[in-house]
């Protein structure tokens, strides 16, 4: 496979930006945006093993190719990227920034696929700065007092971040010998390049306390913008991380650890910081800080332990995968809920949220319970006196996801986000087939490449208690909330209010039969005397037929007795032992009255 493929693939979306400044090409362009990270997706699911390809005539050489990582990340990157660019075609219809947007857009999608590619340090840098940048222009894109004060913070937090970054690579290059990320990865590096590169791609990352600029710029952002940047350019951070930082060859205890309590920390306390927003895009933000927090606790035990690296190392990409899929789901049904006019309409989109919601949250056989569940089993082969913490904390993670995924949804309705009038099936249908990818994601994920899913594949289905708990406190949240804001009195009277309503309907009837059991009383001595006479023939009758049963049975006994008399006679043995037949009368008045008589 030669250069010029990988270079198309990257090359694609940049030559898409600079035709889009032609006014007459724009119309089609715009047509042909879902298009543009084509090229990098076919590359990626036509590869079957690793590939490297070489260009001596670059500056410094330039070495692009793919592994079993990086083509997974960049078949979910791009897939979402698909999805974005479907959306954000129908958003910026009528949009009198959209060529602004669109360039920006192209660009950051060039970098974010480029740096999958790139195998050595310039060609990364290069790409992660362009997507970084280019970024700016997405979060800024409304120009409102919002927009720019969250623009303003990112990029400042990307001028450092890339700083610190380029930074750790010159550092990590210095020491390894060579410019190729995998000679990096394979060197042991010192501590300071090791923080470096942690600090630099931990910026991208999102991970507390370098998170500050995430929510902001989701909240600030168009919804297709915050749907890449949630799904795909943070996870940028994790990739650098796995593709230059020596995880599994030196141990760095104090990163580690590090990193794990920074993890730990993220993901409760996005929850509180989550918890307390006022829109929607803003608290799924502080959800995906709180999912990178999953990924921390990860990346801190294969830091601490080189040997469990092998078997955390596909939990993690199956991880990204699944955020990425759910997430820019939530984004894309964010945006399709708002464009939508009808409440019928905004009802089924609302059930269709739940799907990703509950994915992220992790209901059993769900890819977030399979995930967390594999991660739980991989950090079994790392430090022991973590071990109960990480758990618990992966379990719980659950909780505080479900708590978000609620509270988002209810700002939904009680804030709605503002959307273009464009037609609404066209942004729900790019939401609808991301979500049911992030459904799928498990049988998808081991047909893609069965050995990084063997860990998923065996692993447990995971519980429903924490989603449940979840539900419970969000709903208990809810009701203290309301009760808060009508006050306490109106609250509980609205509670009593059907057990008043069924008592009155108690009453009511009861009422209603007491009258009519009255009526009945009083009609019925009327009713009798009207019916007396009637009364009286039939007791008449009565009386008749009883005398003639009466006459009946007494005609019957004497019929009887006369009967029964010789019938009992017949019964005698005349041939007896002491009885003569002459003292039998009867008998004797039978001889007699067969005897002949004698003649006169």
């Amino acid at each position: 496979m030669s250069l010029a493929v990988f270079l198309l693939a990257v090359g694609w979306p940049l030559v898409m930006a600079f035709l889009l400044l032609f006014k007459a090409a724009r119309p089609i362009l715009w047509r042909m945006m879902p298009l543009a990270p084509l090229p990098a997706l076919v590359l990626a699911l036509l590869t079957p093993g690793p590939v490297l390809v070489t260009g001596e005539w670059f500056v410094l050489g330039l070495t692009m190719g793919l592994e079993p990582v990086s083509r997974l990340f960049l078949i979910f990157t791009a897939v979402l990227w698909v999805a974005a660019a479907s959306a954000a075609r129908q958003w910026m219809r009528e949009d009198p920034r959209a060529t602004g947007f669109g360039v920006m857009f192209l660009m950051a999608m060039s970098g974010n696929l480029g740096l999958i590619l790139s195998k050595d340090a310039m060609a990364f840098y290069g790409a992660f700065a362009l997507m970084s940048f280019a970024s700016y222009g997405l979060v800024i894109h409304s120009r409102d007092a919002a927009a720019k004060a969250a623009a303003r913070l990112y990029i400042g937090f990307v001028v450092i971040g890339e700083l610190i970054l380029f930074s750790g690579l010159v550092l990590a290059a210095t020491q390894a010998g060579s410019l190729l990320l995998a000679d990096m990865r394979a060197a042991a590096l010192s501590d300071l390049a090791v923080a470096l590169l942690l600090t630099g791609f931990g910026i991208k990352l999102g991970v507390m306390p370098l998170h500050f600029w995430l929510p902001p710029a989701h909240g600030a952002a168009p919804v297709p913008a915050s749907a890449v940047l949630s799904g795909a350019m943070i996870k940028a951070g994790l990739f650098g991380i796995l593709s230059a930082v020596p995880l599994g060859v030196v141990s760095y205890g104090d990163h580690g650890t590090v990193v794990m309590a920074a993890g730990m920390v993220t993901l409760f306390a996005a929850l509180l910081l989550g918890l307390q927003q006022t829109g929607a895009k803003t608290v799924l933000g502080f959800s995906s800080v709180s999912q990178m927090g999953i990924i921390a606790l990860g990346l801190g035990a294969g830091l601490m332990t080189p040997a469990a690296w092998a078997a955390i190392l596909p939990v993690l990409v199956f991880l990204a995968a699944h955020h990425a899929l759910a997430k820019g789901a939530l984004f894309l049904g964010v945006g399709a809920w708002a464009a939508q006019q009808g409440a019928g309409a905004r009802l089924a989109l609302g059930a269709a949220l739940l799907v990703p919601a509950l994915v992220l949250a992790g209901v059993p056989f769900s890819s977030g319970a399979l995930g967390k569940e594999a991660l739980k089993a991989a950090l079994a082969g790392g430090s022991p006196v973590w071990l109960p913490w990480l758990t618990l904390a992966l379990t719980l993670s659950g909780v505080a996801t479900t708590l978000l995924m609620a509270r988002a949804g209810a700002l939904l309705w009680l804030a709605p986000p503002s959307a273009p009038r464009t037609r609404p099936e066209a942004l729900a249908l790019p939401f609808l087939g991301l979500g049911g990818a992030a459904l799928a994601l498990p049988i998808l994920w081991p047909v893609l490449d069965p050995a990084m899913a063997a860990p998923v594949r065996t692993s447990p289905p995971g519980a429903l208690w924490p989603v449940g708990l979840g539900l419970a406190m969000a709903f208990a949240a809810a009701l203290t909330a309301h009760a808060q804001k009508i006050g306490p009195v109106r609250f509980l009277a609205g509670i009593m209010a059907p057990f008043h309503a069924f008592s009155t309907q108690l009453s009511s009837l009861w009422a209603l039969k007491r009258r009519a059991a009255r009526r009945t009383g009083y009609a019925l001595p009327r009713m009798l005397e009207r019916h007396a006479a009637c009364w009286r023939l039939g007791q008449t009758a009565v009386a008749a037929l009883i005398a003639a049963v009466l006459m009946i049975e007494v005609a019957a006994s004497q019929r009887e007795a006369r009967i029964t008399t010789p019938a009992v006679q017949m019964f005698t043995q005349p041939d007896a032992p002491g009885i003569g037949t002459a003292d039998a009368p009867g008998h004797r008045q039978t001889e007699d009255h067969h005897a002949p008589r004698e003649p006169l």
